[in-house]
C-alpha cells in the first residue's frame, strides 16, 4: 500500500499567509490575510461533489488558451471546524493556476460527522470530482497539486501517499477517476498521528492534540493501544503510505527546527506543528527516492523555493490577471 481553536492544536494559521510568503520573499511568520481583505469570489461557489452536507467546493477558473492546472486547497482545523473560504487564490490565479477550496466532513459536530477516515474519503473524492470536470472547466487532470494546512496539509499527503483509489469498475462515473497527483505542498502537517511516537520524537503535551479522540472516534488515548486501533492510527498517518511512487513533496514549518522532544508545558500549536515532522518526512521520502523540499523558519533557505517548486511541476501559463 502504497483545526479550529489553538485549544485542539490544529490551527488554520499558515495557509492564508503564503501568497505573502511566495511574494514578498520572507520565510518567517507573516500577518496572515482574512477574508475581509481579499476579495473571495469564486467562479463557481458550493459545487456539491459529495453526499453529505459539508461535500462542497469553490472553484476559481482562470482564463488560458489551453487547460490550466489547478490547485487544491483542503483547509485547516483539526477536522473539527474551518472553512474553505479561509484561502487566498489570488497570486496563482495571476500566474494562471486554477484553484479549488474544498470541505470535508468533520469528525464531530455536525450532522454527517464522522471519525476517520471520513475526512480522507470526502477529500480525496474532490480530486476525483475535479478530473471528472477537467474539460468543462478547462484545466488539465494531468497537473493537479494538492497544498493545505495543519489538518489540511495531513489530508493532502495522505491523498498523496496513498494507494490511487480510483475504481474503474464503479456504478459511480466520479469513483473512476484517480486520485493520484503530480505534486503537493503541504505546510506544518503532521506525518504522524501515532501519539507515542510524536511523544518519542517531538515531545510536548502528552494529551499531544484534543482533535485525535474524535478523530479516531476513542474517548481517550489508551484506547489507541488496542490492535485493532493501532492499524487504524498506522493507515491514518501519512508517513505509512510513503512509497517510491509518492509525489513530489514541498514541506513548509512555520517553527524553527531544534528543542525536541519538547518539554510537556509546550503550547500544543507549537508542537502539534513541529518542523520534526517534516524531518521525519523527509527522511522516509529520501529512503525512497521521492523528490523533496523541507522548509523551516529561519533556516536560511530560498525564500521563493515553494513558488518556484510549483511552477517546475505545474508549468502554469502565465496570464496577466485571472478571470
Amino acid at each position: 500500500m502504497r483545526r479550529p481553536t489553538q485549544k485542539h492544536g490544529m490551527k488554520t494559521f499558515g495557509i492564508r499567509g503564503i501568497a505573502s510568503l511566495l511574494f514578498g520573499g520572507l520565510l518567517a511568520l507573516q500577518p496572515t490575510l482574512t477574508a475581509q481583505e481579499f476579495k473571495y469570489q469564486p467562479t463557481l461557489a458550493d459545487v456539491r461533489y459529495g453526499k453529505y452536507d459539508r461535500d462542497v467546493l469553490d472553484l476559481f477558473y482562470v482564463k488560458t488558451a489551453k487547460p490550466a492546472p489547478v490547485l487544491i486547497v483542503f483547509h485547516g482545523g483539526g477536522w473539527l471546524g474551518g472553512d474553505k473560504k479561509s484561502f487566498n487564490p489570488e497570486p496563482y490565479l495571476k500566474a494562471g493556476i486554477a484553484v479549488v477550496t474544498a470541505n470535508y466532513r468533520f469528525t464531530t459536530g455536525t450532522r454527517d460527522a464522522a471519525p476517520y477516515p471520513a475526512p480522507m474519503l470526502d477529500s480525496a473524492r474532490v480530486v476525483q470530482f475535479v478530473r471528472s470536470k477537467a474539460r468543462e472547466w478547462n484545466i488539465d487532470p494531468n497537473r493537479i497539486a494538492l497544498t493545505g494546512s495543519s489538518a489540511g496539509a495531513v489530508i493532502s499527503m495522505w491523498i498523496a501517499y496513498h494507494d490511487d483509489m480510483a475504481r474503474p469498475k464503479s456504478t459511480d462515473p466520479v469513483e473512476r477517476f484517480s486520485t493520484r497527483v503530480t505534486c503537493i505542498t503541504p505546510e506544518s502537517g503532521p506525518a504522524t498521528l501515532d501519539p507515542k511516537l510524536i511523544r518519542q520524537r517531538i515531545g510536548g503535551d502528552p494529551s499531544v492534540t484534543g482533535a485525535l479522540l474524535p478523530f479516531f472516534g476513542v474517548k481517550s488515548l489508551d484506547e489507541l493501544d488496542a490492535p485493532d486501533k493501532q492499524r487504524l492510527v498506522a493507515d491514518a498517518s501519512p508517513i505509512t503510505h510513503i512509497t517510491r511512487d509518492a509525489p513530489p513533496t514541498f514541506m513548509l514549518y512555520q517553527f524553527p527546527l531544534g528543542g525536541t522532544p519538547l518539554p510537556e508545558n509546550t503550547p500544543v500549536n507549537v508542537s502539534i506543528h513541529h518542523p520534526e515532522f517534516g524531518v521525519m518526512l523527509k527522511e522516509k521520502l529520501d529512503a525512497a527516492g521521492v523528490e523533496n523540499v523541507l522548509q523551516t523558519k529561519g533556516d536560511g533557505s530560498d525564500p521563493q523555493a515553494l513558488w518556484n517548486f510549483l511552477i517546475k511541476h505545474l508549468k502554469p501559463e502565465a496570464v496577466p490577471a485571472a478571470r
